[in-house]
């Protein structure tokens, strides 16, 4: 008899798009399979919706909760799955029908308890948009951590995510996602369920990320996306901890540094801080402060980026006046 695959899929606000979902979820060859819809307190009709495709199918089988999050609800998920194997699709998002029996086969054949693919986006109409969405640098079995490196280096999401994967349960007992979470809610996790394992990886698109308008991928800053900085700064300690990754934490921390700048320049698009986003970074001032001794050792920041992090964490604005001043002069100097 195959293994039985439990797939959870979180639902809210996607009452016009869940039933494609549902559909390629179903249209699996791999036929011994369970898909979980929480429906996370959606004010639209989606519990309805939930209960109807749920009568069409068997193997679907839907949780009501009170409004907790993503998080929130990938956990009872998690508590209700009975599955062999756990993986996760998101509400309006699709997969290719060979979508898990190409990562069971694959984790089979390299006798592992984890196996990814990479994803491209499409938009709202299902169109196939530019570009990949998640792709992995050096394809097949690698140990899952180092995944890591490719998030630091070249800003590939692929071992933060959950939803590109195919995991053993197993993997899964005394872990679940931390609902504190408002932005990168499966990144908290999966270092913890990649630690000490190895992944294939295929490098074949089975997964379809779909791009809304509105999303927290595509709206304009909000201090939630601070949640970043939180996230990064877990990895780093986690990382620092472990005799065997000492590079990967250094690497972390020049990408926390970006990213928290980065971060910064995003809100200042606009033009001077709300008092809610000044608010929200000047919680995260104390933590840069605490590790400027550690990035003025990171081998992998710049002299001017050492230089620019003390500046900003003693004065964001000050370092975005010189910033926004030295562009000017440089475009000035082009001209």
């Amino acid at each position: 008899m195959q293994d039985k695959i439990s797939v959870i899929m979180a639902v809210y606000d996607a009452k016009d798009l869940l039933p494609l979902a549902v559909q390629s979820v179903l249209a699996q060859t791999h036929r011994n399979l369970e898909l979980i819809l929480v429906e996370d307190g959606s004010p639209n009709g989606c519990g309805e919706l939930c209960d109807r495709l749920a009568a069409g199918d068997a193997r679907v089988r839907v949780i009501h909760k009170p409004n907790g999050g993503a998080a929130s609800a990938r956990n009872a998920g998690l508590d209700a799955a009975t599955g062999d194997y756990i993986g996760f699709v998101d509400s309006d998002d699709l997969v290719e029908p060979d979508f898990y029996e190409t990562l069971l086969a694959a984790m089979q054949q390299a006798g592992c308890r984890m196996a990814g693919c990479t994803a491209d986006r499409i938009d709202e109409n299902g169109n196939k948009l530019p570009g990949v969405h998640v792709s992995v640098e050096q394809p097949g079995v690698r140990p899952a951590l180092e995944l890591f490196r490719d998030l630091f280096t070249r800003g590939s999401i692929y071992p933060m995510v959950c939803w590109n994967k195919l995991m053993a349960a197993s993997l899964w007992q005394g872990h679940r996602f931390d609902p504190s979470f408002r932005y990168g809610d499966d990144g908290n996790v999966m270092h913890l369920i990649c630690d000490g394992q190895t992944i294939a990886c295929v490098d074949r698109p089975l997964y379809h990320y779909r791009l809304r308008s509105g999303s927290l991928t595509t709206s304009r800053f909000e201090p939630r996306h601070l949640d970043d900085l939180r996230l990064w700064h877990l990895w780093y300690r986690f990382f620092l901890q472990k005799p065997d990754t000492a590079d990967l934490a250094q690497w972390c921390l020049a990408d926390y540094w970006k990213r928290f700048y980065l971060l910064y320049l995003m809100a200042r698009q606009d033009g001077p801080l709300t008092p809610e986003s000044r608010a929200a970074f000047a919680g995260y001032l104390p933590q840069l402060r605490e590790l400027l001794p550690q990035i003025a050792a990171d081998p992998h920041v710049s002299g001017l980026e050492k230089f620019r992090a003390r500046l900003f964490a003693a004065s964001p604005q000050l370092a975005y006046t010189l910033a926004c001043a030295w562009g000017k002069l440089a475009g000035d100097k082009k001209q």
